[in-house]
């Protein structure tokens, strides 16, 4: 699959109300958005979280957030990074679509916002995601538990040359 026939732009109202609709399989549906509340939508489409939607054929396959977003209460996050949240569609879930969607995700990252490392964050028990974030460079920098789940901080250091 092509890393660059993804489509990113900023987040709009259909694709965060389908956005708000992932239902994930056990036990990805840790993962599941809470249900719509007022505000949500707009919360999501609020230019200050960088929401921005990502499209696979016309399609929303998933969606990536740069910045505090992507970052959990009890984490450390003082080392300067670009924080990284994202979301694959639950239809593309085990479909081959990880490795080129996130990569892609990479790559927009450091062309938009020029970063000196990427920062993910990630549950331990998401191992599929552990090891496609580690095969792309990503090295653990900090373990820590949130609401009794316990969690990964992952960065990736880059250079002036250096791409996902």
């Amino acid at each position: 699959m092509d890393q660059n026939a993804f489509k990113f732009m900023p987040l709009t109202h259909s694709q965060a109300a389908e956005v708000l609709s992932f239902r994930y399989a056990p036990p990805l549906d840790f993962y599941n958005p809470p249900p719509a509340y007022p505000g949500a939508i707009e919360n999501l489409i609020d230019p200050k979280w960088q929401f921005h939607g990502i499209e696979y054929d016309g399609q929303l396959a998933g969606y990536a957030s740069f910045g505090a977003d992507g970052q959990l209460p009890g984490g450390d996050y003082t080392a300067p990074a670009l924080d990284i949240g994202l979301g694959l569609h639950p239809n593309h879930i085990g479909q081959g679509y990880g490795s080129a969607f996130v990569a892609a995700i990479l790559n927009f990252g450091i062309n938009t916002f020029a970063p000196e490392a990427l920062r993910l964050t990630v549950a331990v028990f998401n191992q599929r995601a552990v090891r496609l974030y580690q095969s792309l460079g990503f090295e653990e920098t900090a373990r820590f538990f949130h609401h009794q789940t316990e969690y990964l901080v992952l960065t990736k250091r880059l250079t002036s040359r250096q791409s996902g």
